[in-house]
């Protein structure tokens, strides 16, 4: 299986940097941030390096500003439409899309679907599959799945450690396997979302792999890991957390293979 880790696992190094410590720790592609220093640039440095672009990750702040009319609701739709047009003109086939943001469930309204609608569409014109990725409020999964779940570019991230902390009772990968595109592979304590290295939390990784291994499709094992967000790490150099996270690719791939 090929693996791939989030090149925004950390800031205190520069962006080709953690490309280069990437590469040389065996993976074989990167999944992207939007950041306004790199969104349109980082494409070309990632492939002069030899590796993959798994996806790319639209902004997620404020995203219930699209289910809501808001002062800032066209500035979130527009931003996420730009994201779709570039993963596009740079041939992304797939952006990761937060249906909602924190706690609080916002109303589902006729707005929502209707901006949502425009990025599926969008997508649809520029050549991307919209991923929509289990977070805080997986019901709002329901929401998309039910009204465009039909259309061909309408896909699924799952997320390993956001079921762990805050959804414990959903199976979202068995529910909307058939549209898996892309993992999200974390670890975390069950209480708080801290983006660990898989094993250093309590998830229980040969669940989660014998679940993808009965699906049709197995994406590549794609860690999505922050240095920032576990104390663990608090003290850790770039080039050691790579190295442990590519430690924890190979464990998660033998671990898949021996089920």
């Amino acid at each position: 299986m090929k693996r791939c880790m989030f090149a925004d696992f950390t800031f205190k190094i520069p962006f080709e940097e953690r490309i280069r410590l990437i590469k040389e720790n065996g993976f074989d592609g990167v999944m992207l941030g939007f950041s306004d220093g790199l969104k349109y640039t980082q494409y070309e440095i990632v492939r002069n390096f030899g590796l993959e672009i798994e996806n790319v990750h639209s902004p997620f702040d404020r995203m219930n500003a699209l289910w809501k009319i808001c002062p800032v609701s066209e500035y979130i739709l527009d931003r996420t439409l730009e994201c779709v047009k570039v993963c596009g003109e740079n041939g992304v086939k797939t952006m990761i899309c937060h249906p909602t943001d924190g706690l609080v469930p916002p109303e589902v309204t006729r707005f929502g679907i209707e901006n949502f609608g425009k990025i599926i569409k969008c997508g649809k014109e520029n050549g991307v599959d919209i991923a929509f990725e289990n977070i805080q409020l997986p019901q709002f999964l329901d929401v998309l799945f039910d009204r465009f779940g039909s259309l061909d570019n309408v896909r699924f991230c799952y997320d390993t450690g956001h079921e762990n902390c805050f959804s414990k009772n959903t199976d979202c990968l068995t529910k909307f396997g058939n549209k898996l595109a892309c993992l999200h592979i974390h670890d975390n304590d069950g209480e708080i979302d801290g983006h660990m290295i898989p094993f250093d939390g309590n998830l229980d990784f040969e669940k989660f792999l014998r679940k993808l291994k009965n699906l049709d499709r197995q994406p590549p094992l794609s860690l999505e890991l922050y240095m920032s967000k576990s104390p663990l790490y608090k003290n850790a150099a770039p080039d050691s957390f790579v190295k442990r996270a590519a430690q924890a690719a190979a464990q998660l791939e033998k671990l898949y293979q021996s089920i």
